[in-house]
């Protein structure tokens, strides 16, 4: 299964208080499930940058889309695999990776745009934060294709954070 996460929230702007008990449980369930990650670059650096990678629950190979290698690695334990030679290798890299959990389309609206416009998403996953930004990337714009038929599958109202959960219908 390929999995975008969407969360409605730009790096920064998390939760500054601890989750609820539903959305604690939403993301741990979430963590079980992945068994590899998919991301572009600037995601990269923006984790890089802040120090994200140190501490991530996700201890599951990362591939990061991307022409060049960087200067140094990131700090902290996450194995990283860079992939120059397009989605397709690596959706099949961390596919391979992942056995049998699910790949994740975790970074970056650009890479999210990019998997869906090829049709390689299987579910989409929002976790929606009640607070407007007015700035960011928008996640589903450019898609560039005729609409996605999704299914609404799951829903969790928890305080803090509407988790909606659906499948593209094929």
């Amino acid at each position: 299964m390929v999995l975008l996460l969407g969360s409605m929230m730009k790096t920064g702007d998390c939760m500054t208080t601890s989750p609820s008990s539903e959305t604690a449980r939403v993301i741990e369930e979430v963590i079980q499930a992945t068994g590899a990650i998919v991301m572009g670059r600037r995601t990269y650096n923006l984790g890089d940058q802040f120090n994200g990678f140190e501490d991530t629950p996700y201890k599951v190979p990362h591939l990061v889309l991307s022409h060049s290698l960087p200067e140094k690695p990131a700090q902290g334990q996450t194995k990283f695999i860079f992939v120059a030679d397009g989605l397709e290798s690596a959706l099949r890299q961390a596919q391979a990776a992942a056995g049998d959990r699910a790949v994740v389309i975790g970074g970056g609206a650009d890479t999210a745009q990019q998997f869906l416009r090829a049709g390689l998403i299987d579910e989409i996953q929002i976790h929606l934060v009640p607070k407007l930004l007015g700035q960011g990337i928008r996640l589903f714009d450019h898609i560039d294709s005729k609409p996605i038929q999704l299914e609404r599958t799951n829903v969790i109202d928890a305080p803090d954070v509407t988790h909606i959960t659906f499948r593209v219908v094929r």
